[in-house]
């Protein structure tokens, strides 16, 4: 009789252990459950993140709102982060295979804004990318750095009354800071590098370094050695496939030094064709830039002296519009008296913002001012030099 009892309980627990499900068959999917309040009617959908074309994103599921509520099932192979887009506005969060809420108020921010706010709850790994965001942008309500604020109201304010001893007392002030600014990036950027280098397969990783990657703001060394970082789920995110790739192949494999910068043929100032492979020189400075960039335009000045020393030795500088209006365009070239070679890369334009035309997205442009050194086979001789690196380029290219 014991034994009889002894053999059904190791049945019944071999029949239990084995009937129990494991993580992985416990996830069946994802069930996304939306409340917006203020808006009875719409369309949601999913949208991956991580190419700055947003017409290239893939949408990866979509539904109807009634009467402010709206359901969205299916299943993910790993987690990433995504776009919810609702009527043309959207808000980011992390999709996983697990049963996750979301609470808006449409009412909430300016008419006019592209994003919502919006609450989640129920996906773990977005609640991972929350904390780690929050504890490096904690530096930025650090007291140490509050007069960096009061920098900031007072550049806005000279630019503004456009009054010389106003801008004057800021660029001294801006001098004197420097190194606290310096810091406080510092310690910033170290809190996603840090997070980066003990979570190489996480997700979460990818898009807490998000865009610093770049080559504005990595040495040429860093991009090397995060892009090579990341393993597993990292690599397999939107973000990771469509822009950190992009960067790095942009940098080191097609675009470049020694890799052939691609030509193109746009409308000067008089409207008539300018081809970059036609152009008469032994060195060409390709300079994307646009009439709202403050950095582009400061370097106006330098550029002038560089093209006055080298252009009868060969030097010319090719200025491509880009991201701009073209009446402002022309006027801001008017306005700065820059006597080099420009051209207008047509931008489109919605909701009054001008994106990156055509040729920008052929050169990869990560940011504004962009430029690129080629020589007379359209060969890439530097990219995105800084202003010591292009004089010492071209005293060693023309002997002085």
């Amino acid at each position: 009789m014991k034994k009889s009892i002894l053999i059904c309980l190791v049945a019944a627990i071999f029949f239990a252990c084995k009937n129990k499900p494991n993580a992985q068959e416990t996830s069946t999917g994802y069930t996304i459950t939306g409340t917006i309040k203020g808006l009875s009617s719409g369309t949601v959908k999913i949208v991956e993140e991580g190419n700055r074309d947003r017409s290239k994103l893939k949408t990866i599921n979509s539904t109807e709102i009634a009467n402010g509520e709206f359901k969205l099932t299916g299943k993910v192979e790993h987690p990433d982060m995504v776009s919810l887009v609702i009527n043309d506005k959207s808000s980011s969060f992390f999709l996983e295979n697990s049963p996750i809420e979301i609470t808006i108020n449409w009412s909430d921010g300016k008419e006019n804004d592209w994003r919502f706010n919006s609450t989640v709850s129920g996906s773990k790994t977005h609640d991972e990318y929350t904390k780690i965001d929050q504890e490096a942008k904690a530096v930025f309500k650090d007291p140490k750095y509050k007069v960096l604020d009061s920098l900031r109201n007072l550049v806005i304010a000279a630019k503004k009354s456009k009054n010389q001893k106003d801008m004057d007392k800021v660029s001294a002030l801006q001098k004197e800071l420097r190194p606290l600014m310096l810091e406080q990036s510092e310690r910033y950027t170290s809190t996603k590098f840090n997070y980066a280098k003990a979570n190489p397969s996480s997700p979460v990783a990818v898009h807490i370094l998000g865009f610093q990657y770049s080559e504005g703001r990595m040495s040429k060394d860093q991009l090397k050695e995060y892009y090579n970082l990341f393993t597993g789920d990292a690599r397999k995110t939107s973000f990771f496939k469509n822009y950190i790739t992009k960067v790095y192949k942009d940098n080191f494999e097609n675009l470049g030094v020694g890799n052939t910068a691609p030509d193109f043929t746009l409308k000067n100032l008089e409207n008539n064709n300018l081809t970059l492979s036609k152009i008469n020189a032994k060195y060409k400075l390709v300079d994307f830039w646009a009439s709202w960039c403050v950095p582009c335009r400061n370097s106006f000045p330098h550029l002038k002296e560089l093209r006055k020393e080298y252009k009868n030795d060969g030097f010319e500088i090719i200025g491509i519009g880009t991201a701009d209006v073209e009446e402002k365009w022309r006027k801001a070239i008017k306005e700065d008296q820059t006597p080099w070679l420009h051209v207008f890369d047509t931008s489109p334009v919605k909701n009054g913002r001008a994106s990156y035309g055509a040729i920008a997205k052929a050169y990869g442009v990560p940011h504004l001012p962009t430029t690129f050194l080629v020589d007379a086979n359209n060969t890439i001789v530097l990219r995105n030099p800084t202003k010591e690196e292009l004089d010492a380029k071209l005293k060693e290219l023309f002997g002085h």
